[in-house]
């Protein structure tokens, strides 16, 4: 799963999140610097949290929220939530 998103207004970056499902590998970039590697192949949590803050002058607060079903969650949608600021701006669904 892919996908990137902008925050901020009169200081914009960009945040991209990867997944591989049935690797484990995850990273997060913002204005394509790592910002968060992880290998995610087993856990016992259904829902995994990323937060970072973003912006030098006009900081945002960004919360990625990765939720997986309980069984063969690498052969299954998961569900990705995007907040900024504590507001709900996007939500994926995607292998």
């Amino acid at each position: 799963m892919q996908f990137s998103f902008l925050v901020g207004v009169q200081e914009q970056h960009r945040v991209d999140f990867s997944f591989d499902q049935f690797i484990g590998n995850l990273e997060i970039k913002v204005d394509g610097q790592p910002l968060v590697k992880d290998f995610r192949m087993l856990s016992l949590r259904l829902t995994k949290r990323y937060e970072f803050t973003v912006g030098a002058h006009e900081q945002h607060h960004v919360a990625i929220e990765k939720k997986r079903k309980l069984f063969l969650a690498g052969f299954r949608p998961q569900r990705y939530r995007i907040y900024v600021d504590r507001q709900l701006v996007q939500t994926y669904t995607g292998s």
